[in-house]
């Protein structure tokens, strides 16, 4: 319990900085806000509640055309009210803290924006695919809890 609430607090802050300056949020601010309630402050993501880490395996599902394009369709990102800017923004924070190593190259609004329109008809089902091609060519992620 204090750990969810120190999360709170933290993004209450963040919450109330951003409204008083009048600006738009950092993507930092908007991981914390908008997707570490699922894949933590860490990026460590929760076996238990079928959310995959971030260390070790999201730059190498942005290194596959079909992982950056999966990237755009899971839940955090279908459901949240950013931009195509801020989305892009958040993901290469997210690459730049989890996977600066691997080299993936930065998502741009344009890059979000086409890959958004893209039609993935179930997240699961592509999640799955995309783990089976990869291992296919030899690149192991983060296992996927779901079957």
């Amino acid at each position: 319990m204090p750990m969810r609430c120190g999360i709170a607090t933290a993004a209450l802050a963040l919450v109330l900085a951003t409204a008083a300056h009048g600006q738009e949020r950092s993507a930092h601010a908007n991981y914390v806000l908008l997707c570490s309630g699922c894949h933590n402050v860490s990026g460590q993501g929760s076996e238990q509640g079928g959310v995959p880490t971030f260390p070790g395996s999201v730059g190498k599902i942005a290194h596959s055309d079909r992982g950056r394009t999966y990237m755009m369709h899971v839940p955090g990102v279908v459901s949240n009210s950013m931009s195509n800017a801020e989305i892009a923004a958040v993901m290469n924070y997210i690459l730049d803290t989890w996977a600066s190593e691997e080299g993936a190259k930065p998502f741009t609004a344009e890059e979000v924006t086409e890959r958004r329109m893209a039609v993935i008809p179930d997240i699961v089902v592509e999640r799955r695919e995309l783990t089976y091609e990869m291992q296919d060519q030899g690149v192991e992620i983060a296992p996927y809890p779901w079957p």
